[in-house]
């Protein structure tokens, strides 16, 4: 029943209003700090007067509110459940630090793999977080699932997060390639985290744009390196934010510099005509129907 609904009422049609700036951070593996990463960087756009929604798009190994500390009653999972009768605006939650919140599910297998019938009410409630925030950050599940690609593409921009590590690097060229692969590849900007000295980050970027530009003709954009930070390794559940209990720290002057970073490339962060001029809604519709047999 949704699946026609989706298919009669949000066709891939041009948007006539503005949307949310729509960006996604992804990364090849687990275990970048890719969540953690997502989370500081939400409360930095906030405290910078954007309004925010943070989507776990991990429907099956969500950690996003336990980094922002809150207990969600509802969840994406609910979103997908018809015998629940939730829609969108009943999942956002407000978080105690500023940024808004759609919880991804935990420990539900059957989210691992979306069908095209709740991929359309994923869509739907992008659309609507579209109309009603500046920015859009959609926390993509770790890997190359079609799940995880597909939420990237949708995306105008992808923040991806990476290490220093051969096994991390590895992996996020795999994205990128799989990425490069689409007819409209979304802008990818790298971050390196957990860097153990200076400007590693920068050099560890250098190598991997070299390989993305030599095997798949794209370009990827610097955005930042996040150093080792005692204030990070010796946190635990239930403390704020870095950004918020050690603003000072090396790891939130590394998330404000990525922040900085981020808009010299791409401009402002406010709703804005997408350069397709679809709306990220129609955008997934587009991948839906590129990638059906």
């Amino acid at each position: 029943m949704r699946l026609r609904w989706w298919h009669r009422f949000v066709a891939p049609e041009p948007v006539a209003c503005a949307e949310a700036t729509v960006l996604a951070v992804a990364s090849g593996k687990g275990g970048t700090g890719k969540s953690f990463l997502t989370t500081n960087l939400a409360v930095a756009m906030h405290r910078a007067g954007l309004r925010v929604v943070v989507v776990d798009c991990d429907f099956g190994l969500a950690n996003d509110h336990l980094l922002f500390g809150v207990n969600p009653r509802w969840s994406v999972q609910h979103l997908f459940d018809d015998a629940a009768a939730v829609d969108i605006a009943d999942v956002v939650m407000a978080t105690p630090f500023g940024p808004f919140l759609v919880a991804g599910g935990s420990g539900i297998s059957s989210l691992t793999e979306l069908g095209e019938g709740r991929l359309a009410v994923l869509a739907r409630a992008l659309g609507w977080l579209a109309a009603r925030h500046d920015v859009v950050l959609l926390d993509c599940a770790a890997g190359l699932s079609p799940q995880s690609l597909l939420t990237a593409m949708v995306a105008e921009h992808v923040l991806l997060v990476t290490n220093p590590e051969i096994a991390a690097l590895t992996d996020a060229y795999a994205l990128i390639k799989c990425l490069a692969r689409q007819s409209a590849m979304p802008g990818v900007h790298v971050v390196v985290n957990r860097v153990a000295a200076q400007e590693q980050g920068r050099s560890t970027f250098v190598r991997l744009a070299e390989v993305a530009r030599r095997f798949t003709g794209s370009s990827i954009h610097w955005c930042g390196e996040i150093p080792e930070d005692a204030a990070v390794t010796q946190r635990r559940l239930g403390q704020p934010p870095p950004i918020v209990s050690h603003p000072q720290c090396p790891t939130s002057l590394a998330v404000l510099t990525i922040l900085k970073n981020l808009q010299a490339r791409i401009g402002s962060l406010r709703p804005h005509l997408p350069n397709d001029r679809l709306g990220v809604a129609s955008r997934l519709q587009r991948h839906l129907r590129r990638s059906a047999p």
